[in-house]
């Protein structure tokens, strides 16, 4: 006989302890029968079409009739006759199931003992495993329960991993047999079309594997029967041959179904022959099942401990990242924290286009390959690989850091990952045949062991890590849940904030230009001031150089605080180059004005100051200034008080001033207050009454810096000539061109003007200068890389710049003289001359 005539009557032949019988669909007359059928029912022979109750009588008709109608096809179980009597004498058990048009009846001889002695066997067996825990216990417990009660040499317990490979978890054996414990067998021993059989027909026997089966006969029928769910089925000649190549004589497997997958198989060897009988068999299909619902509970009650303590985290870290503004941020700092919800050796987070590191993970120089294969192997779903070399080839120089990866996208769209890493794992592993060897393709019966050769394989598995869970991947799917959340919501956040900062911007811009228009109306108005009579074209420059100054004094304070400023730091900066020679006090509580009033104030105080100097006290090297200012209750306003005193006798101007116009029309049309002055001969008393609405109380912040006191600076005394080469970095040519007269002018130098970056570095290659002022914004650009340079060459220099405070100065360069625009060229020049004096 051919190997494929073979194989055709294995599969068209039933196992000789019992015979069956074929029906059509009505159970009206038989089709088929096994070549044995008619010695059982004390026939001489069978015929296509005989009626059924003609065969087996009218009796055992009918109750096969009523145990198939009230069964159906309920979970594929077949419908069951137990002790059925035949007129031909003997009593059977009768196994009934639909396979295409036919119905098939089974009969196996029918054993004395009643069926309730099974069912309290199969209660008791179900009882002792109900309150189990531990998996291993579980599986320890199955396997001897069935070893005693179905009497068996050797029960395995068989669990498939996620590669299909499997392994056995527990066994139970006679004395004198080797152990297959702890032994792994390739995923080829378990072909596809088996593992769908065996997900169907739950229990598979065979009672004796040197028993000749008994052929299905099929008069005039051309098609095969179909004995797929047949209990009767007789095996391959290739699974017998396995058989007896072990010494095994007889078999059982029982499937184990979770979660409607084939999760493993409980495998029964005897070494002699062995035939279940169908009480025993559905003991033990029915035990089967109710261990399939126990792993099951242990799993989801495990997979639920995992969610819970996934989800504590989850709840943790979303309220620590609520009131989070920088969520890269947050992520990154608490990225140890996040890893909790899996087993692994160390991390790595990709957010904001930065790596953050936690344990062992890839050398950084490594994780640009990294990064190329998360985005084209895991996009935006989760991905993992237990041998990450597989993909990278350069990853076996650091397997024992990262072996494995699991790579957890955190944003909807393709961008920021959570790699999670997994060193190597060095595992001996034994295989029941060589994982490697190809399956033989004849082999279809999905028995368990080596096809082949029964010696043991020893694999050393190296490069691989612990290989990824179910649980590990359902616990990701949940923290990425979270984080994509999380994320968005931080990214619709930004949109906003974004949206919301344009819109600030532009009130910005809109409010910049309106105090730009009113700051050049009133420098406007300063300017058309006539010439005073006694004053020379270069004093009234200067006096007017000292009112910008002041305005330019106020609009640096109320830019500096937020549209407004002190009035004792508006005090100490006007009043500062008159303290060595004069005695001046300030006292009243802490006042911050508005940016309206710090402006007028700026200027009144400049022209009082300016005023005491030429006529009064401060021009006196015993003169005296008091000022105070106090809150009058009863009228609601503030009353400011500057009163000289020890000064030359005064009397009243014959003309009008600019300062005596400001005090009289200016105060009052801008501020709605009211001025006082007496010439008391003594000195001047002027009192300003100041309402409450320009007057707030001083935020809790640190008093802002008063500008240098460069900004009234004392005309420069004569000095010596200075040959300095002076490198000037501004790129308004006006301001540059004053700067430039007032170095020349007290004769301490060569003044060399640049615009740009590029100029000053060129100006500085060409010849390196005694000492710079840099105007810190050039345009489009800064001039921090020229003062670096200039600093590495040992060459002092200033900064000049426009700016309110020192942010656009970094922390390297904080200790750089700065003079704030709009400076005193005279001023800045005095600076220099000391400088380089």
């Amino acid at each position: 006989m051919t190997e494929q005539a073979s194989h055709q009557a294995g599969d068209e032949g039933i196992q000789p302890h019992g015979w069956l019988l074929a029906c059509d669909a009505r159970l009206g007359h038989i089709v088929r029968w096994s070549a044995n059928a008619p010695a059982h029912l004390g026939r001489e022979g069978l015929e296509v079409g005989l009626p059924l109750r003609d065969v087996i009588g009218r009796d055992a008709t009918h109750n096969i009739r009523n145990a198939l109608a009230m069964h159906g096809e309920a979970h594929r179980r077949p419908a069951l006759v137990f002790g059925q009597a035949l007129p031909g004498g003997g009593r059977y058990d009768v196994a009934i199931h639909t396979a295409g048009p036919d119905i098939m009846l089974e009969w196996e001889p029918a054993l004395s003992e009643r069926d309730g002695a099974h069912l309290s066997l199969l209660r008791t067996m179900i009882d002792r495993i109900r309150e189990i825990s531990d998996f291993d216990r579980l599986f320890r417990t199955v396997v001897r329960l069935l070893s005693g009660v179905l009497r068996y040499d050797r029960v395995m317990l068989y669990r498939f991993a996620e590669d299909g490979s499997g392994k056995v978890e527990a066994e139970h054996h006679g004395p004198n047999l080797e152990s297959f414990l702890g032994q792994h067998f390739p995923a080829s021993d378990m072909p596809a079309p088996s593992r769908r059989l065996y997900s169907t027909n739950l229990i598979r026997v065979i009672g004796d594997v040197a028993a000749v089966p008994v052929p299905v006969v099929s008069p005039g029928n051309p098609l095969p029967p179909d004995l797929s769910h047949t209990h009767l089925r007789a095996g391959t000649p290739s699974h017998y041959s396995y058989m007896r190549g072990m010494g095994v004589a007889a078999c059982a497997s029982v499937s184990l179904m979770v979660d409607g997958r084939l999760w493993g198989m409980i495998m029964c060897h005897h070494y002699s022959a062995h035939v279940l009988n169908m009480s025993e068999r559905i003991v033990a299909r029915m035990f089967g099942e109710f261990v399939s619902l126990q792993i099951t509970n242990l799993l989801r009650t495990k997979r639920l401990d995992m969610t819970r303590q996934t989800h504590g985290l989850i709840e943790t870290f979303l309220k620590g990242a609520a009131p989070v503004a920088d969520m890269p941020a947050y992520l990154m700092a608490h990225l140890t924290d996040m890893l909790t919800f899996v087993q692994c050796d160390g991390a790595a987070l990709w957010v904001g286009g930065q790596w953050t590191y936690t344990g062992q993970h890839p050398p950084p120089a490594a994780m640009a390959a990294v990064l190329e294969l998360a985005r084209t192997r895991a996009g935006t779903q989760i991905w993992h690989t237990s041998c990450l070399a597989a993909y990278i080839p350069d990853a076996g120089d650091y397997m024992r850091e990262a072996a494995g990866v699991m790579i957890v996208p955190i944003s909807s769209q393709p961008g920021d990952y959570l790699l999670v890493f997994r060193g190597e794992e060095i595992r001996s592993m034994k295989w029941a045949a060589d994982p490697a060897a190809p399956p033989r393709s004849e082999e279809e019966d999905g028995y368990f062991g080596p096809r082949s050769s029964f010696a043991v394989w020893t694999q050393q598995v190296t490069g691989t890590c612990l290989p990824w869970s179910g649980d590990d991947m359902e616990a990701a799917t949940l923290v990425r849940s979270a984080l994509i959340e999380v994320m968005g919501a931080y990214h619709q956040l930004q949109l906003r904030e974004r949206a919301n900062a344009d819109l600030r911007q532009r009130m910005l811009n809109e409010e910049l230009n309106h105090r730009v228009k009113n700051i050049l109306a009133v420098v406007q108005s300063l300017v058309s001031q006539p010439v005073e009579p006694d004053m020379t074209p270069a004093q009234h420059v200067e006096r007017l150089r000292g009112r910008i100054r002041a305005l330019g004094l106020a609009h640096d304070q109320a830019v500096r605080s937020d549209g407004g400023g002190l009035l004792r730091a508006l005090l100490d900066a006007e009043l500062a180059p008159y303290r060595e020679r004069c005695f001046i006090t300030c006292t009243g509580p802490r006042i911050w004005l508005t940016g309206q009033a710090l402006s007028v104030l700026a200027l009144v105080v400049h022209e009082l100051a300016t005023n005491a100097v030429k006529y009064g006290a401060l021009g006196q090297a015993r003169g005296r200034l008091d000022v105070a200012w106090s809150h009058d209750a009863a009228r609601d306003e503030w009353r400011i008080t500057w009163r000289e005193s020890g000064g030359p006798a005064i009397t009243p101007p014959q003309r009008r001033g600019f300062g005596s116009v400001l005090m009289e029309r200016g105060f009052p049309h801008e501020l709605g207050g009211a001025t006082h002055t007496h010439f008391h001969p003594g000195g001047l008393e002027v009192i300003m009454h100041l309402p409450c609405r320009h007057v707030r109380p001083a935020p809790e912040m640190d008093t802002p810096d008063a500008p240098p006191a460069s900004f009234h600076a004392a005309p420069p005394k004569e000095n010596p000539v200075l040959d300095a080469d002076i490198l000037l970095v501004e790129d308004q040519f006006l301001i540059a061109m004053e700067a430039e007269s007032a170095i020349e002018e007290i004769n301490i130098g060569q003044v060399r003007t640049v615009a740009s970056v590029y100029e000053a570095l060129s100006a500085i290659s060409a010849r390196v200068p005694d000492v710079a002022i840099l105007d810190v914004n050039l345009g489009g650009e800064n001039s921090l890389e020229v003062a670096r340079i200039l600093r590495a060459r040992g060459v002092p220099f200033i900064f000049a710049t426009g700016y309110a405070d020192r942010t656009m100065i970094p922390p390297e360069l904080r200790d750089v003289p700065v003079e704030r625009k709009p400076y005193s060229a005279r001023a800045l020049a005095e600076k220099i001359r000391q400088i380089v004096s």
